[in-house]
């Protein structure tokens, strides 16, 4: 991929890729990094010719990320997020570098993980909002389903376990065809329901990029009823210890299958400590539903704009 502009704050940058996890992963765990935001295939999602691309930069061992995009006023280049590991000094040449690109001050810092606030905030002129929480999981309290708080996700997990010929399964490039006929299902139903396609364009990056990575940083799994898929999920390693439940879709029309898919992806992770399911991005249903796989903690990302 590539991004038409040849502007000299660009110079150095690269547009980000598969080749670049490594180097990427290295600097995201000295960061200790937690947010949502900071996963590196949903990082790779921005990428989208012509109108949007992730371009990377090294500078005193954190990793730089910023976010090119065509707006209708022309190009515009912000930092995606605060370095990893979080420097002030390498926070500033960012911004810097926006600035030079922009002509101006209009780039902002997209996310900013809450422990690095403090640092962001020792530079003079920024001005930092919180952005909607995200909902943190242990994968291992799913073991055991007891009590009153999981009384909803028993519920729900029970009566599609009781459906005859379910099956659960890996991700593999066979299941690709049938995900993405489910997503165009999915698409035209929440089109109908709410009127707008529900971001199936990422969704589909997704699932493109998990024929490209690997476990543990990309991997799916599948749900099929009487041979039918009808659902899929991904996810995959922030860092060691640390996961991202990055996209799912299934058949709205079987209650209780959304509570279920959920389940049965989290409760597979148990190799990690902690798992980010992102925000409810103000949808009541959303919202309901992660509450009751009863979250360890919110994780709260934020963002900051320059005082004018």
């Amino acid at each position: 991929m590539t991004i038409p502009s040849t502007h000299g704050a660009l110079d150095g940058l690269k547009v980000a890729d598969a080749s670049d996890l490594s180097r990427y992963k290295r600097a995201v765990a000295s960061g200790r990094q937690l947010g949502f935001g900071y996963y590196f295939p949903y990082v790779l999602t921005y990428n989208r010719s012509g109108r949007s691309a992730v371009l990377l930069a090294e500078d005193e061992g954190s990793i730089c990320a910023f976010r090119w995009r065509m707006r209708a006023g022309g190009e515009h280049l912000d930092v995606l997020f605060a370095p990893a590991p979080m420097s002030p000094g390498v926070l500033r040449r960012c911004l810097e570098r926006a600035d030079d690109f922009n002509g101006d001050k209009s780039a902002k810092v997209l996310k900013i993980d809450a422990k690095d606030i403090d640092l962001c905030a020792s530079l003079p002129g920024l001005r930092v909002s919180a952005r909607k929480a995200q909902y943190l999981y242990s994968p291992e309290a799913f073991a055991d389903l007891g009590g009153k708080q999981y009384r909803t996700l028993r519920r729900n997990v029970a009566k599609i376990r009781s459906l005859e010929a379910l099956e659960v399964k890996i991700y593999s490039t066979v299941y690709r065809e049938g995900c993405l006929a489910l997503l165009k299902r999915w698409r035209q139903h929440h089109r109908d329901r709410h009127g707008t396609r529900g971001g199936v364009g990422a969704t589909r990056r997704i699932i493109d990029l998990a024929d490209a990575l690997a476990s543990p940083d990309l991997f799916g799994e599948v749900i099929e009823i009487d041979g039918r898929l009808v659902g899929f999920a991904f996810g995959g390693e922030i860092r060691p210890g640390c996961a991202a439940f990055v996209e799912a879709k299934c058949d709205l029309d079987i209650p209780g299958l959304s509570y279920f898919q959920r389940y049965s992806f989290i409760s597979r992770l148990t190799d990690f400590s902690v798992l980010n399911d992102g925000p409810d991005v103000g949808r009541e249903g959303l919202a309901q539903l992660k509450n009751s796989l009863r979250p360890v903690g919110m994780h709260t990302e934020y963002r900051a704009s320059r005082e004018r």
